[in-house]
């Protein structure tokens, strides 16, 4: 039978790679935000280009910008939220 002190090891690196899971999948997420939020400045300033071939300034070209397409439909779970399943189903 595993010592218990082996036991409490084992438990101690399952958190620390559940802490070290949890903190990629926020750096992953903020870097999804950042990259969505440029992909849709960049649409906004194409459509604004294409509707305004005098190129205005920047000001004025979001202001005067046409809406981007339909808001995308929600994404799956999350990695960390589907990891967090499957670890509750391990215990």
């Amino acid at each position: 039978m595993a010592d218990s002190d082996d036991i409490e090891g084992l438990r101690a690196e399952r958190d620390e790679w559940r802490r070290r899971a949890e903190v990629a999948e926020a750096i992953a997420a903020e870097r999804l935000a950042r990259a969505e939020t440029a992909e849709h400045a960049l649409r906004a300033a194409e459509a604004a280009l294409a509707g305004h071939p005098s190129a205005l300034p920047a000001d004025a070209a979001a202001i005067y910008a046409v809406p981007g397409p339909a808001p995308e439909p929600k994404r799956p779970a999350s990695l960390l939220e589907r990891w967090r399943r499957y670890t509750d189903t391990l215990n």
